[in-house]
């Protein structure tokens, strides 16, 4: 049984360093789920030293973010301390979900008996990153056959807006779709009136531009306030304008 449950703790570790190295930067909630305040007992603060400490660039949730990170957060794990806690140990676990919410790792329990909630809070914390120095990272881009595609999604991103600049929209502008913004875990889902989700924007830094996930192409809002999809197709730039309802 002792075996076996090694075997599995290896895999699983395994598993986990085949997929955090495509990972470029850590991010931490600036309030975990599990607690009631922002950085409550410093398990925030405590958990992006400790990835910086371990070779990760992490930020805390609420931290100014690097350009590509906030026009792309799937370039990012979030960081959740999980806690479960008892009357007679204070317990965490340490969880890193991809953009998806899906989890890449999970590390295995860290516990501490220290009566003082603080200090049992912070040696529980620091005992799960046994786990994380066990995975020796290091930042590997994932290369496919969208390497291309993804790079003229960068490139042409800044084009996009000077375009919508010099083009502003006027109000007898055609428009292709009225949609309906849903909120969703990194942006929004543009849905029509059946409900069918037409576009799935990823959140950028900037409230007035959208990745369109899936589409070579962002969603701006004009200088008028209107709304366009501005993508390219076959190396043409393409527009179109759509009235949104968030």
């Amino acid at each position: 049984m002792k075996n076996t449950l090694v075997l599995l703790l290896l895999s699983i570790s395994v598993y986990a360093q085949k997929n955090i190295n495509n990972y470029k930067y850590i991010v931490v909630p600036n309030q975990m789920e599990s607690f009631n305040e922002a950085d409550k007992y410093q398990t925030s603060s405590l958990t992006k030293f400790l990835f910086n400490k371990n070779g990760y660039i992490a930020f805390l949730s609420n931290d100014d973010m690097p350009t590509d990170l906030a026009l792309n957060k799937c370039l990012a794990l979030r960081a959740i301390l999980e806690d479960g806690s008892g009357m007679f140990a204070t317990k965490v676990t340490l969880v890193l979900k991809d953009c998806n919410n899906e989890i890449v790792f999970k590390s295995e329990e860290g516990k501490s008996k220290i009566k003082e909630y603080k200090k049992a809070y912070q040696e529980a914390v620091r005992k799960t990153f046994s786990a994380i120095k066990r995975l020796n990272y290091s930042y590997q881009p994932v290369v496919n056959e969208r390497k291309s595609r993804d790079f003229n999604v960068s490139v042409n991103r800044d084009k996009n807006i000077e375009v919508a600049k010099k083009a502003p929209l006027k109000e007898n502008a055609n428009i292709s779709y009225k949609l309906i913004a849903e909120k969703n875990i990194s942006g929004y889902n543009l849905k029509d009136s059946n409900d069918k989700t037409v576009y799935t924007l990823l959140s950028t830094s900037n409230p007035n531009v959208f990745i369109v996930k899936d589409l070579n192409g962002v969603l701006l809002k004009s200088e008028e306030g209107f709304w366009s999809v501005q993508y390219y197709k076959d190396g043409a730039l393409k527009m179109e304008v759509v009235k949104v309802k968030f």
